[in-house]
């Protein structure tokens, strides 16, 4: 389960933007209890947050949490 979520459109990107607390899925799972994180990004065809064959995604590696300067690249489709 993704600790956090922002939802964008793809007329949106690129986009800037800063994963904190307050985008926490639970307020139990917090951003700021973690040294590390993943960040994702996916495109959805069917505009559904659960992801489908089609989908465009990428993924990074491990980050600091509160690291300014990620790069997400949507680079592979979801099979």
């Amino acid at each position: 389960m993704p600790l956090a979520v922002l939802r964008k459109r793809v007329r949106d990107l690129p986009t800037a933007f800063k994963l904190d607390d307050s985008m926490a899925m639970t307020p139990a799972a917090r951003l700021s209890n973690y040294a590390q994180v993943i960040v994702g990004a996916r495109v959805s065809k069917s505009g559904n947050p659960v992801s489908k064959p089609g989908d465009l995604e990428g993924l990074t590696g491990p980050v600091k949490t509160g690291d300014g300067r990620v790069v997400v690249t949507i680079d592979a489709e979801v099979r």
